[in-house]
């Protein structure tokens, strides 16, 4: 027997489901496929409203060799985890073009809710998670639909206050279970299926290099890069640098890591004292960027573990970040980083230039030199003063510099730009000037989360500064942004710097703060909640996972409080017969009959009844009548209460014969 044919309003049902299962996964996907995947949802939809007809056989194999032969070019590993999900999203959207059967509806349906699971392996977030629960909810909406019989609709979608009372037994269900499962599955040191992939994806960050424009990109990014919770009193904000990679080589243009050096472990472990007066301990949780680098403030007194320190002070980890990750650290503020083992190295790739490049910008430095010496701060103070005395502005849309002397052209000529340009071009000055010097990119302060007492660094907190190598100090930080006069800031972004939009509401504001301070929540307890932290929970609760009776009784005791749950919810939700009142009264009327010595038969009618008590008790002949006829009306005709009080009058009646007689 063939399956019958989905009704226009059945595929609807189907389509929307696919549809919002689509949609998040459309945020990892690469833009080409997730255009193309809209684009036949779209025309399937128009089609199908127009026509009634599934796609001819013609159309569906060629697009189904065209997608999976541009997914395994753009994932290369068929196997691996994208390339695997991409492929059946592509084939659930050619199902859609030529689902036409009630089996088609049941089968698209039931791979949208596995589809919903597969996106957490992607993508953990709060407001992911909340979202799944639309398709979730369309899913079993459009199989209440979809099984519904021929011409008519399913009850879940005809009565909507039906459909709430439903989700709500569920819920009442689901989540405690949900929580208990939660807590009580063993987790792993690392994922089962690695790190997801794309949880960096679409998120931009600092990097490797820099050239005008790279930070100012990030500006209008209000993308959270991290959150820091301080053990004691917080450094003043204009302390908080948060250092990032460390720029060496400049081709005139671009500036780069030239390479990345381990510390020993002897001399990292002599920088600071973690314990010292001037020492500050933080924690940090680092969203995912798929860069090695982590983010410590100034001179890193103590690193993560499965971090260590290159000699230009950065700290980077063996892998990249791409999931969540927490560290803890401490750091010495407004400290010099120390010369590494490798002295000649930095001396030398401090000076670097390229050759024939800026000459204005070379003769100033060196005129700078000559009238100053070797004593290096004060040659750098003599740029500082340059650029808050000279006509130098501070603007997020500055001029294009298009030369090959891009640092005369901003010294001698445009004179205005943001942190990358005067971090260049102080760093050029000074090499030029026989002062080693280096470009350090990271992050700037942070916002100040009230409702969670944490700092937030967001991309828009991404700032450039440099370093300058004074004998016997190290590596002294100088930051020629901080040289501007503060009359000449242009923004030239609306609400540039940290969220323009809810600098100026308090309400806004606040109600920011919460929802990030939600997903700090949210991170925390639910996506950091590892092996480690599970030990941590069954500990408190005085439960060792060694013990496998303890275990053994958590885990009854849990699914027998589910069980018992469930139980509760069935019986109070079981299905009840309509309380008949005219019905009980007259049983009890019956009663008060069997003392008197009168039994009723099961086939007597209320009136053959009354006329047999009028035989045997005269006395009680008019009030048995009078209570069989109120009976009848208040049972068989129009609902009415007037009909139960006469009833009631009847028999009150009847009680007062009984007893005068």
């Amino acid at each position: 027997m063939r399956s019958p044919i989905l009704s226009p309003r059945q595929f609807e049902w189907t389509l929307a489901t696919f549809v919002a299962t689509l949609l998040p996964h459309m945020l990892w996907l690469p833009r080409w496929l997730g255009l193309l995947l809209a684009a036949i949802v779209v025309m399937r939809w128009a089609q199908r409203r127009r026509y009634g007809r599934a796609w001819p056989g013609w159309i569906k194999f060629p697009l189904l060799i065209a997608i999976l032969g541009l997914i395994v070019t753009e994932f290369g590993n068929p196997l691996a985890r994208q390339a695997g999900t991409a492929a059946l999203l592509g084939l659930v959207t050619l199902k859609v073009i030529e689902a036409e059967r009630v089996r088609d509806g049941y089968w698209t349906v039931t791979v949208c809710l596995f589809l919903v699971s597969v996106q957490f392996l992607f993508n953990d977030g709060l407001g992911v998670t909340l979202y799944m629960l639309v398709p979730t909810l369309l899913a079993f909406l459009a199989l209440n639909e979809v099984s519904a019989p021929p011409g008519t609709r399913g009850g879940l979608t005809a009565e909507f206050g039906r459909v709430g009372r439903e989700i709500g037994a569920l819920l009442l269900v689901a989540l405690p279970l949900t929580v208990f499962l939660f807590l009580s599955v063993p987790r792993l040191s690392s994922p089962m299926w690695g790190t997801r992939e794309n949880a960096y994806q679409g998120k931009t960050g600092l990097g490797d290099t820099m050239a005008p424009g790279s930070i100012t990109e990030l500006l209008g990014d209000d993308t959270p890069v991290m959150r820091i919770r301080f053990d004691g009193n917080p450094p003043p904000r204009a302390s908080m640098y948060w250092r990032g990679p460390v720029l060496w080589n400049f081709d005139g243009q671009t500036w780069t890591v030239e390479r990345r050096l381990r510390l020993p472990n002897a001399q990292q472990e002599h920088l600071a004292d973690p314990q010292g007066p001037n020492a500050i301990s933080y924690q940090v949780t680092l969203e995912a960027t798929d860069r090695n680098g982590l983010y410590l403030l100034d001179l890193a007194a103590r690193t993560p573990a499965d971090a260590f320190m290159l000699v230009d002070g950065q700290v980077v980890r063996d892998r990249p970040v791409r999931s969540l990750y927490a560290y803890s650290a401490a750091s010495v503020i407004d400290a010099p980083v120390p010369v590494s083992e490798y002295p000649s190295l930095e001396h030398k790739e401090g000076l670097a230039l390229p050759p024939d490049l800026n000459p204005r910008t070379a003769e100033l430095a060196r005129s700078w030199r000559a009238e100053l010496g070797d004593d290096r701060m004060a040659i750098a103070n003599r740029a500082l003063r340059h650029i808050r005395t000279e006509e130098f502005s501070y603007s997020l849309s500055p001029p294009p510099l298009v030369g090959a002397h891009r640092m005369d052209e901003f010294l001698f000529d445009t004179r205005s730009g943001f942190c990358e340009h005067y971090a260049a071009a102080f760093v050029v000055l000074m090499r030029n000037a026989g002062v080693p010097a280096r470009v350090v990119t990271g992050y700037l302060s942070g916002y100040l989360n009230q409702s969670g007492s944490y700092y937030l660094v967001r991309n828009s907190d991404a700032h450039a500064w440099a370093e300058i190598l004074i004998e016997d100090q190290g590596w002294v930080r100088v930051d020629p942004t901080a040289a501007i006069n503060p009359d000449r800031i242009d923004q030239g972004l609306s609400g540039a710097g940290a969220g323009g939009l809810f600098a100026n509401s308090e309400l806004l504001r606040g109600w920011r703060e919460r929802i990030d301070n939600l997903r700090a929540w949210w991170n925390e307890t639910v996506v950091r909640f590892d092996a480690l932290r599970q030990s941590n929970f069954f500990s408190s609760l005085g439960i060792d996972l060694s013990d496998w009776r303890q275990v053994a009784a958590w885990m009854a005791t849990g699914l027998a409080g589910a069980g018992l749950l469930s139980a509760a919810l069935i019986y109070l939700r079981r299905e009840r017969t309509p309380v008949d009142l005219a019905l009980r009264r007259y049983r009890q009327y019956l009663r008060r009959l069997q003392r008197l010595g009168i039994r009723a038969d099961a086939t007597e009618g209320a009136s053959t009844l009354a006329a047999r008590i009028g035989r045997l008790k005269p006395a009680l002949a008019l009030s048995a009548n009078a209570v069989a006829r109120a009976y009848e009306a208040a049972r068989y005709g129009p609902a009415d209460a007037s009909a139960l009080r006469a009833l009631d009058a009847a028999l009150a009646e009847f009680r007062a014969r009984q007893r005068s007689g």
